[in-house]
C-alpha cells in the first residue's frame, strides 16, 4: 500500500449554536484521498506454486485413504451449493469488509486472462477467487475481525497451522490452510489463513456449513491479507472449478454459489471520524486509524485547524461518474452539515477524507454516506463540558454525591440489561466502564484524580452523559 500524505483544508472556527451550520450541500473534492486494495498476487507471485500444489494433492491422497473415503458409495448424488466463505466477526461494525481481487482465470492460453464475466480481474493461471478483506487490512487481520467459515459442510482432508502470515512478497513458505472434501466428493480449499487461527480441528472431523474455520490473514506466497478461495470437482488442483458463472465461464455450466454475489459490488465499506489523517504504511506494517467516536470540546487535531476532525469514506468498485452523498447529522437527524462527492474515476477500492468543523453542542452526532444506494454511517460523541451538567434536565439517570471524593451511586430511572457506564477523562478517554443492571449501583472513583470527568450511560436505545466532579 502506499503512504498517503495529506494536507488539511486551514479554515477558521466559528462558535455558533448548531442550527446556525446547516447548509445545502455543496460539491467539494476531498483534501486527503489514495488506493487502499492496490496489491494482488500476480502470474509471476501466484497464491499457490505448482510443488505447493503437488504437496496439497500428496496430502489429500494419503488422508483419503487412511480415512477410507476414495469409494464412490460413500458420494452423494447432488452437488454441492456453496456459502459465502467470509463472515464479519462478532463486535465489527463496519458497512463492508471485502474486495475482490482476482476471480478465476477462463483463459488456459499463456499471458491471456478473462474472468467468467469477459474482464480481467484475474492473473494468468490463477485458479481460485482472491478475497481481499479492506479497508485497513492489516489492522483487520491483527484484531481477527474477518473470520473463514465453511461454504459448505464436508470432512478436513489437509491442514496447516503454525506459519508466519505477514507475508507481501514471493516467498516458498508455507501457508496455513485448510482443505474441506463435500459430501458430492468436491473440495474447497481455503489459503492464506492468519496464523493459529486455523480451527483445531483435526484431519477426519467434520465442519458444519458456516462453521468457523480460521482468520483471513497473509500466509504462504501472498501479497497482503486476503482468502484464496479455490474449488475442485475431484481431489486434485486439475480439477477446480469456477464458482461463479458468467459469459465466459469455460469450466463449469452452472453457478456453484446458492447465491452468485454480482461482479461488481458498488458500496461504501466504511464511514468514519478520525482525529487526524490515516496511516497506510508500506506491507506489512499494520495501518494507524487515527479513528475515534468521542471528542471533547475544544478539540485540536494533529495538523488540523482548532475545532476540525478528519471525515473518511472508502469506496469498493467505483464508478466514474457516481456521486457520494455526505451529511452531518445533529442529534435529531436534523442536518449539521453536507457535501458531494464527484466520483471521477474507476477503482476497486479508494477512499476520501474531508476536514470538517465539528460540533460544538453535547450530543450523538451521525456521519451519514450515501453512495449506490446503499447508506454507511458512524455515531460519534460531541463532549463540551460548558454543556453538561451534573444532573439538571435528568431523563434516564442520576449521580449523587456529586461532587464526590470516593463513592458515587448511578441511579436509573428504567434500567435495563444492556446498560453500560462509562467514564471518561475530558479528553474522552475511557477510565472506567461497568454493567448497570441495578437500579441503583455503586462506583469507586477514589483512584481518579481531583477535577472533572464525564458518566456516559449507553444502552441499546440511547447515550446519555453526565458531568463527575471528584474532590
Amino acid at each position: 500500500m502506499k503512504k498517503i500524505v495529506t494536507q488539511a483544508a486551514w479554515m477558521i472556527l466559528f462558535i455558533f449554536p448548531v442550527s446556525m451550520f446547516a447548509q445545502n450541500a455543496s460539491l467539494e473534492a476531498p483534501d486527503a484521498t489514495g488506493a487502499y486494495t492496490v496489491e494482488r498476487n500476480d502470474a509471476n507471485h501466484p497464491c499457490i506454486s505448482a510443488d505447493e500444489y503437488k504437496a496439497i494433492e500428496t496430502t489429500c491422497a494419503k488422508n483419503i485413504k487412511l480415512l477410507h473415503l476414495d469409494t464412490l458409495q460413500q458420494r452423494s448424488t447432488q452437488s454441492v451449493s456453496l456459502n459465502w466463505p467470509l463472515k464479519a466477526a462478532a463486535g465489527f461494525n463496519d458497512c463492508g469488509y471485502y474486495v475482490i481481487t482476482a476471480y478465476v482465470d477462463e483463459n488456459t492460453a499463456a499471458s491471456a486472462i478473462t474472468d467468467y464475466n469477459c474482464g480481467t480481474n484475474t492473473y494468468d493461471g490463477h485458479k481460485g477467487t482472491d478475497i481481499a478483506i479492506a479497508p485497513f487490512p492489516f489492522y483487520k487481520m491483527d484484531n481477527s475481525q474477518v473470520e473463514v467459515i465453511a461454504a459448505a459442510a464436508g470432512t478436513i482432508l489437509a491442514r496447516s497451522d503454525g506459519n508466519y502470515d505477514r507475508n507481501c512478497a514471493t516467498n516458498s513458505l508455507t501457508a496455513n490452510y485448510l482443505l474441506i472434501q463435500h459430501a458430492d466428493g468436491s473440495c474447497a480449499l481455503y489459503y492464506h489463513m492468519k496464523n493459529g487461527s486455523v480451527t483445531s480441528k483435526l484431519v477426519g472431523q467434520t465442519v458444519a456449513l458456516g462453521e468457523y474455520i480460521g482468520v483471513v490473514g497473509s500466509s504462504g506466497n501472498s501479497s497482503g491479507p486476503h482468502l484464496h478461495f479455490e474449488v475442485w470437482s475431484g481431489t486434485t488442483s486439475a480439477t477446480y472449478k469456477d464458482p461463479y458463472f458468467g459469459t465466459c465461464n469455460l469450466l463449469n455450466s452452472s453457478t456453484w454459489w446458492a447465491t452468485q454475489k454480482s461482479y461488481t459490488e458498488p458500496a461504501i465499506l466504511k464511514a468514519s471520524v478520525h482525529t487526524t489523517d490515516i496511516v497506510l504504511p508500506a506491507c506489512p506494517t499494520t495501518e494507524t486509524l487515527n479513528e475515534s467516536t468521542s471528542y471533547q470540546i475544544p478539540f485540536q487535531g494533529a495538523g488540523l485547524s482548532p475545532g476540525m476532525a478528519k471525515f473518511y469514506i472508502f469506496i469498493r468498485n467505483q464508478v466514474s461518474g457516481t456521486v457520494a452523498n455526505l451529511s452531518i447529522l445533529n442529534p435529531d437527524q436534523s442536518i449539521f452539515n453536507s457535501w458531494i462527492y464527484n466520483c471521477t474515476t474507476n477503482c476497486n477500492g479508494c477512499y476520501f477524507g474531508w476536514s470538517k468543523t465539528l460540533p460544538t453542542v453535547s450530543g450523538n452526532y451521525t456521519f451519514k454516506a450515501v453512495y449506490n444506494g446503499l447508506t454507511c454511517s458512524q455515531v460519534f460523541t460531541i463532549i463540551n463540558p460548558n454543556g453538561i451538567s451534573e444532573n439538571s434536565d435528568v431523563k434516564g439517570f442520576q449521580i449523587y454525591p456529586n461532587p464526590s471524593n470516593s463513592f458515587i451511586t448511578i441511579a436509573l430511572q428504567a434500567p435495563t440489561k444492556e446498560s453500560t457506564l462509562t467514564i471518561l477523562n475530558i479528553n474522552g478517554q475511557e477510565l472506567i466502564r461497568q454493567e448497570i443492571k441495578d437500579s441503583e449501583t455503586q462506583i469507586d472513583i477514589s483512584n481518579l484524580a481531583i477535577g472533572v470527568y464525564f458518566a456516559k450511560l449507553m444502552n441499546k436505545n440511547t447515550v446519555e452523559f453526565r458531568k463527575i466532579i471528584k474532590e
